[in-house]
C-alpha cells in the first residue's frame, strides 16, 4: 500500500513540474507577458503570492478539502512556471534540458536511498531546516556583498542541502503514511521543491549562458 500512495505522490509531483515547465515556456516566448511580470514589479507580487500559497498548504493541509489542495498545489506550480520562465531567455536550451537530466537522476538517486531501510533520516530534519535557514541568510547578505566566490559556495552548499532534503523527505512521506489525497499532495508538494531547487542551483553553477 506504501509503494501505491508513494507512486501517487510521484505521479502529481510530476504533473506540478509539467505546469511549471509549460507555464515558463509559453511565457519566454510572450514578450508582453515576460514584460508585466519582470518589468513592472509582476515578479514581487508573484513571488509573495508562491510565499502565501506554500504557508497555506503546508500548514492548513489537513483542514481542507482535496480539491482545495489540488488547486493550490498546481496554481504554485503555475506561479513558479510565470517566474522559471526567465531561464529560457538567459541560458541555453540545450544547456537547461542537460542540467533537467542531471536534476532527475540526482533526484531518483536520492529517492532510492530514501527508500532504503538502511539509512534512518528521521532526526536529521532539524539539522538540515538549521542549515539552510543560515544559508538563505548569507545568501541574502551576499546581495549586498557581491561575492562571487561566496555565491558560488552557498550555491553548492544550498544544492547538496536540498539532495539531501530528497531521501529525507521521502522517508517523511513513508512516515506519515495516509491514503489520502491530500497526503499525497503535500508529499508531491515537498518533492517539487526539491527538486526545483536542484535544477535551479545546478543551472546556476553550470548553466551555459545565452550570447
Amino acid at each position: 500500500m506504501k509503494n501505491e500512495f508513494l507512486s501517487k505522490v510521484f505521479r502529481w509531483f510530476g504533473l506540478g513540474l509539467l505546469v511549471t515547465f509549460l507555464v515558463a515556456i509559453y511565457v519566454s516566448t510572450n514578450i508582453n507577458l515576460l514584460s508585466i511580470i519582470f518589468s513592472t514589479g509582476g515578479y514581487i507580487i508573484i513571488v509573495i503570492l508562491e510565499l502565501f500559497l506554500a504557508i497555506y498548504l503546508s500548514t492548513r493541509i489537513y483542514n481542507m478539502k482535496s480539491s482545495t489542495a489540488k488547486a493550490i498545489y498546481l496554481g504554485y506550480s503555475a506561479l513558479t512556471g510565470l517566474t522559471l520562465s526567465s531561464i529560457f531567455i538567459i541560458y541555453e536550451l540545450t544547456s537547461i534540458i542537460w542540467i533537467f537530466l542531471a536534476s532527475a537522476i540526482i533526484f531518483a538517486i536520492f529517492s532510492m536511498l530514501g527508500k532504503s531501510d538502511k539509512f534512518d533520516l528521521s532526526n536529521y530534519g532539524i539539522y538540515l531546516a538549521i542549515a539552510l535557514f543560515g544559508a538563505i541568510i548569507l545568501e541574502v547578505i551576499n546581495l549586498f556583498l557581491m561575492n562571487n566566490t561566496l555565491n558560488i559556495i552557498l550555491c553548492v552548499v544550498v544544492l547538496g542541502i536540498f539532495v539531501a532534503y530528497v531521501a529525507y523527505d521521502i522517508q517523511k512521506i513513508l512516515r506519515r503514511y495516509e491514503p489520502t489525497d491530500n497526503m499525497a499532495i503535500i508529499g508531491a508538494f515537498d518533492l517539487y521543491l526539491d527538486f526545483i531547487n536542484i535544477f535551479l542551483r545546478l543551472l546556476q553553477l553550470f548553466g551555459k549562458s545565452r550570447d
